[in-house]
């Protein structure tokens, strides 16, 4: 095995970095947390290379084509050469490792949503198939306490093997805020999460369609923001545009999501589904955009009422729309960036890969 030495004479670890997916340019949001950690991993002074399944497909032939050659890849590669081998979305990589285990030296799984909470059956089963093989000796990362809990309950193993790492973070120096200059008067309302029922979207619909009643209660002129992505898109895209105080706009990379937080004044996060940490709910955040949020899940965790946001009664329309209501009369008081800066930034992050990584 070749070593890697810096300057300094420091031993450099060598991490191999797995995903069923990173960023392209036909995909500019498909698994953008992955880039993130790569960059974290990077800025920690690791050596870190990438086993990812390509996302620069057109449809679901060349999608599962791609998928092939991911798992050739996974099947061939050779993991000796590797100090530590970092794995995510487990169980849709799995299957060619099985064999592959014994090659690696260290084992960590990092765990993010669905690989524990699918939205099918299939992948429920998928999941339960591929808990059997995970190797003993493997340590743990999730995004969140809450998700933590979740894992070692699911997994059945030890709080204390399972570490908490917020998904790579939100660097700060480019997700920060911008003092907005229009009239006061308006008040824009963003959704950036998958346009899905089970994220949200249909109560955001409701929201819309009283929204007149809204202004009329608040003296101010209502404006929406939605990105136009996720498997229901066409559904809602097409409903959410009957209204002319509704923006429908094409998804963003990562390094230009800071545009839409720019221009949003509010971040409606009304997931019914798990979610183990909601990074688009932080990145707002630390733009100092407030964030209404279900009250359960990893949001509980951040979404602090009348300090980042306010939280309401999952799947209760009457109860969103409330809280709505209370983040605009109280639009100025909410400072949401400390919170980030704090314990979700990509400086915390990094500190953290290289005390855990340095050391296991």
């Amino acid at each position: 095995m070749e070593l890697i030495i810096n300057t300094k004479g420091v031993f450099i670890k060598k991490i191999l970095l797995i995903n069923n997916g990173f960023p392209s340019r036909l995909n500019p949001q498909y698994s953008t947390y992955i880039k993130c950690i790569y960059k974290c991993l990077i800025e920690s002074g690791f050596n870190v290379s990438l086993l990812v399944l390509d996302t620069s497909f057109k449809n679901h032939k060349e999608k599962y084509l791609k998928y092939i050659n991911y798992y050739y890849n996974l099947l061939f590669f050779n993991y000796s050469n590797y100090d530590h081998i970092y794995i995510h979305n487990y169980p849709y990589s799995f299957l060619p490792l099985i064999n592959k285990f014994k090659e690696m030296k260290k084992i960590t799984i990092h765990w993010h949503g669905t690989d524990i909470f699918s939205p099918t059956k299939k992948g429920l089963v998928l999941n339960h198939i591929s808990y059997k093989f995970i190797p003993k000796t493997c340590q743990h990362i999730v995004p969140s306490n809450y998700f933590a809990d979740k894992v070692s309950e699911k997994l059945g193993i030890k709080r204390d093997r399972i570490f908490v790492s917020p998904s790579g973070g939100v660097d700060t120096n480019i997700f920060k805020p911008k003092k907005k200059k229009r009239e006061e008067k308006e008040i824009i309302l963003g959704f950036a999460s998958s346009m899905r029922t089970d994220k949200g979207i249909d109560l955001v619909l409701k929201l819309v369609q009283d929204s007149k009643m809204i202004q009329k209660k608040l003296d101010k002129k209502i404006k929406f923001i939605c990105i136009k992505y996720g498997l229901e898109k066409e559904l809602y895209s097409k409903e959410l545009s009957k209204y002319n105080n509704v923006e429908i706009i094409s998804p963003l990379p990562k390094d230009k999501m800071i545009n839409f937080y720019h221009q949003i004044d509010l971040l409606l996060l009304p997931t019914k589904m798990p979610e183990s940490l909601a990074l688009v709910g932080l990145e707002a955040m630390s733009c100092n955009i407030p964030v209404i949020g279900t009250d359960d899940f990893a949001l509980k965790e951040y979404i602090i009422n009348d300090v980042s946001g306010e939280r309401f009664e999952k799947d209760n329309f009457e109860s969103f729309k409330n809280a709505v209501i209370k983040a605009i009369q109280n639009i100025k008081k909410y400072s949401p960036r400390k919170i980030v800066l704090s314990n979700y930034s990509k400086k915390y992050v990094i500190n953290q890969y290289k005390k855990y990584f340095g050391e296991i």
